[in-house]
């Protein structure tokens, strides 16, 4: 707006007047906003500069505030510039910030509270004078013409006062709107780019320091660019391994299930499956090339010493040099603990070389910070049966030293369990067998040419022709029908029934061992070495998994159907080596127990019975027809007395015969008199007595090795 053109109080002057003061209130209120938004402007910048010391503090406590391997593993001596660069960006921005609150705050508050509030004054003051020369000038103008002069002198002065009071507030007030309007022409210009200059003195110092940081900037981001590439290829081969893991632990489950022999499992960790003891041998002779290899590993519950004490979970290791171990998972010491960082972040190549031999060290895991605890298998057995527990799934470990009382988390854990455990320990003796037999070879080559008779049998394990020591399985399994399982056929069985006469593979003898030792008692070929005894080896090469199978399984060898009004209407079929455990189950069970597969002999008139057709065959010395009579009889005529047996008619049937011999068998072996069949409390449905009774009849005691 033009500057006044005429100074007389005029319409047009007070227009003008109006004018600047509409103006002037205008602006007031606008600098009221932009006053409310610098106030908050600076107090944004006090907050960031704060913000940026917070944080420098911050990534100095999280990377560089400690030398440990934690601190070198996310880059800490790397980020020690990256913090200085933090702080003196926030010096500058501490230097921003004064400049906006002096340059534009405190003048923006100068503007308001002097400036415009002078104009406000100004205003009230004209309006006061204007008041008073209207009221001057309206006393004066009245006056009459017959008015003393003396009243008309005081009233003219007072007018003069008044008009000369208006005309000062008058231009007060335009000297004050001239002022707004003077001032609003170049201070906000001037405040305004003042602070755009401390902008730019604020990012040009940013600019060049960053500038000095950009090659150390660069090549920290390609490292980490590089970093990023290996932890992705990483995962990526992690994620594969668990997949693979995930499958093959299903895959395993399944063939666990199914009773098939599983492979090797993904990452390098070789899993042996139920049917593993000649893998398990092959891996074990594997170590002696310097390769350790895990057969099985995974959590099992253990009871402490203190029967009342919680059970506790623990991650058990068996593994090809024939240790079982458990980790304890305390005493362990921090990872922080492990390594120490020396050194500085001075020069780039140093800080990266120290960074990487510092990061590389604390990301390597060694197992042997972990407490853990091993078991001694070569002094140690393995059981089933967990005593004074009611709880499912438990079997024991137990050495000269200390019983172990574990539980796994199925049926199917626990069995793979003691089948490998069995296995390595069966390995273990073998290789001790075969060891003692390597140096004791020529030493028992020349005992056993003078100390034995020629009338006495060999002993266990002697080749007859080389007269070099045998295993006692290679001895077995030349036995009719024995180079096979007696149930599914599976090659080379390792376990058998004392009591049934049998050999089982190691599946086979599973099931077995859930019939009870009342039905059968299952012994190892290798590692129950007491047991195999020249008499008990002498009692299976009179029988074999032929003759046997021939008793128990004659319906099945002449092509007969059982009918399930014993069998639910199903046929009962042979199991193979690839069968499940539940078909195996219910064969076995069917074949011993429920006895649907055995063939008896005709009820005929004028035949003996069972009872008495067994002494017959004891005094004939026919051990293989005591075996059938036994397992086809439906009564216990095991423990049966001569007085039971013959009665007047069968005793003339045989008097032609055996008169004298029946007698003396009466008085001297008669089974009722042995303590340990009197102790028998169901011997209805089993061979349990079969080797004492054998024993006892024939008048010897060789056969009580095996109770």
């Amino acid at each position: 707006m033009a500057a006044f053109l005429k100074l007389e109080d005029s319409p047009m002057f007070q227009k003008q007047v109006c004018s600047l003061e509409s103006m002037a209130d205008e602006l007031k209120n606008r600098c009221q906003v932009l006053t409310e938004g610098s106030r908050k402007y600076i107090v944004a910048l006090g907050e960031a500069y704060n913000a940026d010391n917070s944080f420098a503090e911050s990534l100095e406590a999280f990377g560089c505030g400690h030398d440990d391997p934690l601190s070198a593993s996310i880059g800490g001596p790397i980020m020690s510039k990256f913090i200085s660069a933090f702080r003196e960006l926030a010096s500058y921005k501490e230097l921003l910030f004064s400049q906006v609150e002096h340059v534009l705050v405190d003048r923006l508050m100068h503007f308001t509270t002097v400036d415009l509030q002078d104009a406000k004054e100004s205003r009230q003051r004209f309006d006061k004078a204007t008041n008073g020369y209207s009221q001057a000038r309206e006393k004066f103008v009245s006056l009459k013409k017959n008015t003393p002069g003396d009243v008309v002198a005081v009233l003219e002065e007072d007018l003069e006062n008044s008009k000369s009071a208006f005309e000062r507030t008058r231009f007060n007030l335009v000297n004050s709107l001239m002022n707004i309007e003077a001032k609003k022409k170049y201070e906000f210009l001037e405040s305004i780019s003042a602070i755009m200059d401390g902008h730019l003195r604020y990012f040009k110092l940013g600019y060049e320091l960053l500038s000095q940081l950009e090659p150390f900037i660069h090549q920290v981001l390609t490292y980490a660019q590089q970093a990023k590439e290996l932890a992705n290829a990483e995962k990526n081969k992690l994620e594969k391994r668990i997949q693979e893991f995930r499958t093959q632990a299903e895959i395993d489950s399944l063939r666990a299930s199914g009773n098939i022999e599983p492979s090797t499992s993904s990452g390098g960790i070789h899993v042996i499956g139920v049917n593993s003891d000649k893998n398990i041998e092959a891996i074990m002779q594997s170590f002696t090339n310097g390769e350790v290899q895990v057969i099985k590993q995974g959590y099992l519950l253990k009871r402490p010493s203190s029967l009342r004490g919680d059970w506790n979970r623990r991650f058990f290791v068996l593994d090809s040099q024939g240790t079982l171990y458990y980790y304890r998972n305390k005493g362990t010491e921090p990872m922080g603990s492990l390594h120490q960082y020396t050194g500085s972040a001075e020069h780039n190549s140093g800080v990266f070389s120290r960074f990487r031999a510092n990061h590389n060290r604390s990301s390597s895991f060694n197992e042997e910070t972990l407490g853990y605890h091993t078991i001694d298998l070569r002094i140690s057995t393995i059981k089933m049966d967990a005593e004074d527990t009611d709880l499912r799934l438990c079997f024991r470990i137990i050495s000269p030293l200390k019983t172990y009382t574990l539980q796994a988390e199925n049926g199917a854990d626990r069995m793979d369990w003691v089948n490998k455990i069995t296995a390595v320990i069966t390995s273990l003796f073998n290789y001790r067998i075969r060891q003692q037999h390597v140096e004791n070879n020529d030493y028992s080559h020349s005992a056993s040419s003078n100390a034995r008779s020629p009338n006495s049998l060999p002993p266990l394990g002697t080749d007859r022709v080389s007269n070099r020591a045998k295993p006692v399985s290679a001895v077995l399994r030349e036995i009719s029908g024995n180079d096979v399982c007696a149930e599914c056929n599976a090659p080379e069985p390792d376990w058998a029934s004392l009591n049934l006469g049998i050999l089982l593979c190691i599946e086979c003898s599973g099931v077995h061992r859930n019939l009870g030792v009342h039905v059968s008692k299952v012994r190892s070929l290798t590692l129950d070495v007491k047991v195999w005894e020249s008499s008990i080896v002498e009692l299976f090469r009179s029988l074999g998994n032929a003759y046997c199978n021939s008793v128990w399984e004659g319906s099945l060898q002449k092509n007969e159907r059982v009918d399930e009004s014993n069998a639910h209407g199903t046929s009962i079929t042979k199991p193979c080596a690839k069968d499940p455990i539940s078909h195996r189950e219910k064969y076995i069970n069917a074949k011993y127990v429920e006895k649907l597969l055995i063939v008896r002999d005709a009820v005929q008139s004028g035949v003996l019975p069972n009872s008495a057709n067994i002494w017959q065959a004891v005094k004939a010395d026919n051990l293989r027809e005591v075996y059938r009579l036994i397992a086809i009889s439906d009564t216990n005529i095991v423990n049966t007395t001569f007085d039971d047996v013959f009665t007047i008619e069968l005793y003339h049937h045989v008097v032609d015969a055996q008169d004298s011999s029946l007698d003396s068998d009466k008085e001297e072996r008669d089974p009722s008199s042995c303590p340990r069949i009197k102790d028998s409390n169901e011997p209805e449905n089993c061979l349990q007595e079969l080797l004492c009774t054998i024993a006892f009849l024939k008048g010897t005691t060789d056969w009580q090795s095996i109770y």
